[in-house]
């Protein structure tokens, strides 16, 4: 049996927020436990915006035109809000 693909695994769902017709969506990685990754639907179907850890001083990876967006900071903060009260 073939191993599979690393999209084929799922994340852990942990919630979403959002803000004017963007859905953003907050996922713990799978096989990280203290990595986490928010997708973004705005009606073209979920893209990554950005990636993050709890280690002390690490802030978001951002993804292509999410870098330097002004919703960044704001988008952060939900993010880690849905971590926090995640089980």
């Amino acid at each position: 049996m073939d191993e599979p693909s690393s999209d084929a695994l799922a994340d852990d769902y942990l919630g979403e927020f959002r803000r004017g017709p963007a859905i953003f969506t907050v996922f713990r990685v799978c096989g990280a436990a203290a990595c986490y990754r928010v997708d973004c639907n705005d009606g073209n179907g979920p893209s990554k915006v950005c990636e993050f850890s709890e280690r002390p001083g690490s802030g978001p990876s951002w993804h292509g035109a999410w870098r330097g967006d002004e919703w960044c900071a704001w988008i952060e903060l939900q993010a880690r809000k849905i971590v926090e009260r995640a089980p």
